[in-house]
């Protein structure tokens, strides 16, 4: 499989590219967003379907026309199958137990990845023995997945795709300027903020206005050197 391999600024020039170009306010403070006006925007087509009976897979992103399996319940019962249906180039499937379950954080995640995966990797996929859909498992959210190395070409594709989300999702002058607003404070500070009770307040409500859930925006943050990724102690958990 083809890949280039972006840097962190080039990732992070890559989302504010689709920021300026689809909402250029984004990049200021945190706004509502329709994730799916996002996917038309890019020139994608939507679908919902129940990618696997276990949830293992939340999104697919079809670069050529062609088939792929789905099934007709989000749970294995005895004797379903899954059945064969066709997808087009352009579609972006959506494992419908994100909306089945309102879980719309996740789901905006899932969705701006799988734009990410339209807009910087088509080009992977196009050698006579790669695959013209790549669909993505269920995993945690790491924003220092990507300096783990070595790496496969699939880690690598899935941390840049992780990286763009989170930084379309959670731009960086939009997350410096709330964040020095929570923490009372007029300018960034000179090494992370070690995390305390506080802070993960803050980052809770932080996560709310952005339309993400905790995990991505606590990593977000420390992606941006804002908050240090060593954790309180347990004395100091009680001490606050």
């Amino acid at each position: 499989m083809r890949y280039y391999e972006y840097s962190q600024k080039q990732l992070e020039q890559k989302a504010n590219e689709l920021n300026i170009a689809f909402d250029k306010d984004r990049l200021l403070y945190p706004k509502p967003i329709d994730v799916y006006d996002v996917v038309d925007f890019i020139g994608c087509t939507p679908d919902w379907v129940y990618l696997s009976p276990t949830q293992i897979y939340l999104g697919m992103t079809v670069y050529k026309d062609g088939y792929w399996w789905v099934w007709p319940k989000p749970y294995y019962e005895e004797g379903m199958i899954p059945q064969k249906i066709p997808v087009y180039a352009g579609t972006i499937l959506i494992d419908q137990t994100l909306s089945d379950g309102n879980d719309r954080t996740r789901e905006n995640f899932t969705v701006i990845h799988e734009c990410f995966h339209h807009i910087l990797h088509a080009k992977c996929f196009r050698n006579k023995e790669a695959n013209y859909q790549h669909f993505c498992e269920k995993k945690a959210f790491r924003a220092e997945t990507g300096k783990k190395r070595p790496m496969s070409a699939i880690e690598i594709i899935e941390y840049q795709a992780n990286y763009c989300a989170a930084a379309f999702l959670m731009p960086e002058e939009a997350i410096k300027k709330l964040f020095l607003e929570k923490m009372k404070i007029t300018k960034i500070p000179d090494k992370p903020i070690k995390i305390t009770l506080s802070i993960e307040c803050i980052i809770s409500e932080m996560a709310e206005l952005f339309c993400v859930n905790y995990m991505p925006m606590k990593y977000r943050l420390q992606s941006l050197n804002l908050l240090s990724t060593q954790q309180f102690t347990i004395d100091e958990y009680f001490c606050i």
